[in-house]
């Protein structure tokens, strides 16, 4: 089955994940994302060694925690989180840099920015509910013009 103990690390590791461990193709297939885009934020210091185990031939196995990180950096960005602003959070956060006071501080500064966001999509999206039924208006009164 194995042939060193490297390899017999790395299988272990595998058959520990039950099958989570994952080549970067599929790990872009599950998350949407590019292999380019992985391989950015891998430079950008936004996945790590710690989601990935590398075998004897230098591929990657992504472990279900990097699917997750590269979830949460997609969710970030969603919501207007910078590459840079999340990397920060994320070392900060797993180093301990900040206090429990610190992160509650931070987690509700940035619940108040994403409460922000909404209500500015929210506006947007009446505004542009507000156009399409006065488009649909025009096109009811419009129609009802040349029946007469």
């Amino acid at each position: 089955m194995c042939d060193d103990a490297k390899q017999c690390k790395l299988w272990s590791i595998v058959q520990s994940q039950e099958g989570d461990a994952m080549l970067i193709s599929e790990l872009a297939q599950r998350t949407g994302l590019s292999i380019d885009t992985i391989r950015f934020y891998e430079k950008q210091g936004l996945l790590d060694e710690t989601h990935y185990e590398r075998s004897e031939n230098r591929y990657r196995h992504y472990s279900e925690a990097g699917l997750q990180r590269l979830n949460l950096i997609k969710m970030g960005q969603l919501t207007g989180f910078t590459l840079n602003e999340m990397r920060h959070a994320i070392r900060a956060w797993e180093t301990d840099e900040l206090s429990p006071t610190e992160k509650e501080h931070y987690l509700c500064l940035k619940l108040e920015q994403i409460e922000q966001k909404i209500q500015a999509l929210n506006a947007m999206k009446a505004l542009v509910t507000e156009k399409l039924e006065y488009l649909h208006e025009g096109d009811t009164l419009s129609m009802v013009e040349k029946a007469s």
